[in-house]
């Protein structure tokens, strides 16, 4: 019997194996995992594991051929991939966030062909890419003018470098917070140049604290809304309106940074209130920040609203070129923008949509997974709002709950994946987060499984 070295083939040989040879990729990059395969192989060999190179103790090509396929179709597959988000947590950081309406999706594939970005159809001569989202936002949030940059972060460290860059910026000891993903508001500042001062405690500032710390050097007042937690029990927050009297007085800017971009009362979906730009343009605030992919359910972007004259310093500023949104963001945003200006938010946007989904309903959906399986149980819980909306906020709901922690690792190597929430060493699958029309393809998976 030959030896199972002498079996090994050469790279070339490997090389021409038609399972090889059809796969379209760089001949350097086929090259070397073919001889990686090889060297492998060798490998086990050498250390005694020849049942485990080849059935027979010879090495087929044929499998040798098949394990370099695999292993290069495995490190260049599409490593985003869509998932059915069972968790019940509405805006998901870590899915993406909020996802978009088929009207929005439509109008992101339109605008991925050639469009009128920077051009002006009536004179024939440069546009600008700013002016597609101005009157739905000024409509909508009662501002003079608006911009759109990449992110929230961004329209902060945009606000802030324009305007207090080598000065100094007062915000509340409790509003000195960290957004997300490590990105802390000291940070921020810090960053783009601007000085940070401190003043109140965690839990109480008042309008007297942010007086006494003004000076010279002072540019503008800073309130960050606290999206990802909340503190309750003896606390005080100096109100936005008198914040902008202060700010009117002193001659400074008033930013107002309200992270999750709600333009729709949430106390009619039985939750606290959320605060909207709308609120802090009447309140008198100069500047308005807030994300495009949090509660306005639509593109990730920063949005900034409020005065004319507070506005233009960033459209100039060197950075803006730096954080301006692409065609797709802004065909996207300008869609979401369309669905709250004909009101149909709720029933078009899909965290409107799932927010406002009666728990009766779910738990319909629910039964109806249980019966088509044919097992587990219906049982109440609650849906997360998430992504730095609303802190601890929840709606009720109806989950299907199977008695398999396990179960929800093996969910997610489906396809599509499925993440289910694991609650008491089970398994939880919270119809509000998955549309109706991904109702087919969870329970062919659960079915499998």
């Amino acid at each position: 019997m030959t030896h199972p070295l002498r079996s090994l083939p050469s790279v070339d040989r490997l090389l021409s194996h038609p399972r090889v040879r059809e796969l379209q990729l760089p001949a350097a990059v086929v090259a070397d995992a073919a001889r990686e395969e090889i060297e492998r192989v060798r490998a086990a060999i050498l250390a005694g594991e020849t049942d485990k190179a080849s059935g027979a103790g010879e090495v087929e090509i044929d499998s040798l051929a098949s394990a370099v396929a695999e292993r290069l179709n495995a490190a260049f597959a599409a490593s985003l991939r869509p998932v059915i988000n069972a968790t019940g947590v509405v805006i998901h950081t870590n899915l993406g966030r909020a996802p978009l309406s088929d009207a929005t999706a439509a109008a992101m594939r339109e605008a991925s062909l050639y469009s009128n970005l920077e051009f002006d159809l009536d004179s024939g001569s440069r546009g600008s890419r700013a002016h597609h989202l101005d009157a739905p936002l000024r409509a909508l949030t009662g501002a003079e003018a608006a911009l759109v940059v990449n992110n929230n972060a961004a329209a902060l460290y945009l606000a802030l470098a324009a305007h207090a860059r080598d000065r100094e910026v007062i915000v509340s000891r409790g509003q000195a917070v960290e957004i997300g993903g490590g990105f802390r508001i000291p940070d921020v500042l810090r960053q783009s140049g601007a000085a940070l001062v401190e003043v109140g405690a965690t839990n109480r500032t008042r309008a007297a604290d942010y007086e006494v710390a003004i000076k010279s050097e002072t540019a503008a007042l800073l309130r960050v809304h606290t999206s990802n937690f909340r503190i309750v029990g003896f606390t005080e927050e100096t109100p936005l309106a008198e914040l902008g009297r202060i700010a009117r007085e002193r001659g400074l800017l008033l930013i107002d940074d309200i992270g999750s971009g709600c333009l729709l009362e949430t106390r009619d979906y039985g939750l606290t209130h959320e605060p909207t730009p709308q609120e802090s343009i009447a309140a008198g605030a100069d500047l308005v920040l807030f994300s495009g992919d949090k509660l306005l359910g639509g593109p990730q972007a920063g949005i900034i609203v409020g005065r004319e004259a507070a506005l233009a310093p960033l459209r100039s500023h060197p950075l803006m070129r730096a954080l301006r949104p692409d065609k797709t963001t802004i065909a996207a945003l300008a869609a979401t923008l369309g669905h709250y200006l004909r009101g149909e938010a709720e029933s078009e946007i899909p965290v409107w949509r799932m927010i406002a989904a009666e728990p009766e309903a779910l738990r319909g959906r629910a039964e109806f997974w249980r019966a088509q399986l044919g097992r587990g149980e219906v049982v109440a819980g609650e849906s997360p709002i998430g992504g730095g909306s609303l802190p601890g906020e929840t709606r009720p709901t109806y989950v299907l709950r199977l008695p398999d922690a396990a179960l929800a690792q093996r969910l997610r190597a489906a396809n599509p994946p499925i993440i289910a929430r694991v609650v008491d060493d089970g398994a939880q699958l919270d119809p509000r987060t998955v549309p109706p029309q991904q109702d087919v393809a969870l329970l062919e998976a659960l079915r499998a499984l």
